[in-house]
């Protein structure tokens, strides 16, 4: 008779095996956006950056912004979450209906000739849970998170022209997993096969059918041209498996900026340590205890600089121009594999990117619009790509306290689009900042104190 699906217990791995990845992984970033003044403003920044956050954006606003003289930023942690494929969800269906369980429940009752459960309710149930991993293969969910600090020097009250604030990003990165399942092809034949084949009674079967099915079945034949026992042949490795890229981040730089007339302008050399993980496990070979991050992480180290330029109009707007990570860098993914690192094909691409950026700052109110010229990768390929037009506006409490909303468009994938809001309070030169911004498959979340003095 019939025997358990190895296989399927093993596709049932992988997806507990996700979860502890992307749970335990310490996914983050060093993305501009993710401090919460930008976050709550709909990720703007390049004409009207936090002084003290100024390097994220345009180091050129340094010389623009009025400010106080020195400034200490710390902690700055900003979080976005993103599930385009609505996954999480997915994974819940699918483990509260424990398709699995039930399936190998009632193969174990058939297994014992139980007459309440028949061959045509195991092919059902297999069927059922086919077409729920099935909906869960190539779904992806991403992660990215920034811890900072800062310290600025406006250069206000000296004869120098030149303002600076230092930076460090102590932990940053951008992670993506997905499941990608393979095996749908297998089942679906061997779902067609087992509904050929007569288990209940195997003397009804012949063994030039079974010949012809010989993929998927054996037979035991009795000796007279007949069939006495029929069983299941499975593969020797299915082909589902789970997928995770994650490029963890330090950095430390230095916004420098001066003005050249009435242009700004800025430039923040940095230098950058990338750790990057590409893990793939297969449905056989996955294992939550058998998961060390050494064996699939890659260590770089890069030198890069950011530059921009800003100009204050006689009306008041602020036009800004700033281009990042100008010097192009490829990072390869390597797996141990027989001892020895081996670059698995994978790569993730640091490319440069440039935005423009409009505001208008009054005494008690700001508006600002940026727009990203150049679309970015998602970090994997069924993670939405990246190109943003974002606005946001500012409401200022007499120096005490600030509410602020916006909204970012993604113009790669409307899915991103998001709303944000946020709040600030600044009594005596002590900030706090907390911003939100989020969708139904997006959650951003920022939190920032700062001393201005």
């Amino acid at each position: 008779m019939s025997q358990p699906l190895p296989g399927v217990n093993d596709v049932s791995r992988v997806l507990r095996l996700i979860c502890l990845l992307l749970l335990i992984s310490p996914q983050l970033s060093g993305q501009a956006g993710l401090d919460p003044r930008s976050m709550a403003m709909g990720g703007t920044g390049v004409a009207v950056a936090n002084p003290a956050t100024a390097a994220f954006f345009n180091p050129a606003v340094l010389s623009i912004e009025e400010q106080r003289r020195y400034s200490v930023e710390y902690p700055i942690i900003g979080f976005r979450h993103s599930d385009p494929d609505d996954l999480s969800s997915k994974l819940n269906s699918y483990q509260s209906q424990d398709l699995f369980g039930t399936l190998g429940h009632n193969i174990d009752k058939f297994n014992s000739n139980d007459p309440s459960v028949s061959s045509s309710d195991i092919i059902t149930q297999l069927a059922d849970l086919n077409s729920a991993l099935a909906d869960l293969g190539g779904s992806a969910i991403g992660f990215e998170l920034m811890g900072a600090g800062s310290f600025g020097y406006s250069g206000q009250e000296s004869t120098s022209q030149f303002r600076w604030q230092a930076y460090a990003i102590f932990a940053g990165g951008r992670a993506g997993g997905r499941i990608s399942y393979r095996d749908e092809e297998y089942l679906s034949s061997f779902l067609d096969a087992w509904g050929q084949v007569d288990f209940d009674n195997p003397a009804n079967n012949t063994p030039a059918q079974l010949d012809a099915l010989a993929s998927y079945i054996t037979y035991t034949p009795d000796g007279v041209g007949g069939v006495d026992d029929v069983d299941f042949i499975y593969p020797d490795s299915l082909q589902s498996s789970l997928e995770l890229v994650r490029a963890d981040k330090q950095e430390v730089g230095v916004a420098i900026s001066t003005r050249i007339g009435d242009l700004a302008v800025g430039i923040t050399p940095k230098f950058t340590k990338i750790e990057l993980l590409d893990y793939s496990a297969s449905s056989e070979t996955g294992s939550e205890s058998d998961y060390i991050p050494e064996d699939f992480t890659s260590y770089y180290e890069d030198f890069n600089f950011d530059i921009g330029i800003a100009y204050r109009l006689e009306n008041g707007w602020t036009l800004g121009l700033a281009a990042r990570n100008l010097i192009a860098h490829e990072y390869a993914g390597h797996r141990l594999m027989s001892g020895v690192m081996t670059p698995t094909g994978n790569s993730l691409d640091l490319t440069p990117t440039v935005h423009l950026g409009a505001a208008r700052q009054e005494e008690w109110w700001t508006v600002a619009v940026d727009l990203d010229l150049i679309a970015q990768e998602g970090v994997l390929p069924q993670l939405p790509g990246e190109q943003y037009l974002s606005t946001g506006v500012e409401l200022d409490l007499a120096g005490w306290g600030q509410l602020r909303g916006g909204y970012r468009l993604n113009l790669d994938d409307s899915i991103r689009n998001v709303a944000s809001a946020g709040i600030g309070v600044s009594p005596f030169g002590i900030h706090l900042d907390v911003g939100v911004a989020g969708n139904q498959n997006e959650l951003g979340l920022a939190v920032q104190l700062g001393f201005r003095f």
